[in-house]
């Protein structure tokens, strides 16, 4: 099942090692849009959000084996 993963940069290192992340663990199928936070209302960089939902960053460097099991705040 693919998943609709958006990630919110501000351009900092933080923001792009998080982008690389999300792409290494992203499955095949999940469809993955970078945004610039500051041309996005409400939203704030960098975030990360699947299918809705914001993913916890401090969890995403964990052991998963693929973005399907990335633990939700």
């Amino acid at each position: 099942m693919s998943k609709k993963i958006e990630v919110y940069s501000d351009g900092t290192d933080r923001s792009k090692s998080i982008i690389q992340l999300v792409k290494k663990r992203a499955c095949s199928k999940c469809e993955i849009v970078v945004h610039n936070a500051a041309e996005e209302k409400g939203r704030s960089g960098p975030s990360v959000w699947m299918d809705g939902k914001e993913v916890d960053l401090n969890k995403l460097s964990g052991d998963a084996k693929i973005i399907h099991s990335i633990p939700f705040k």
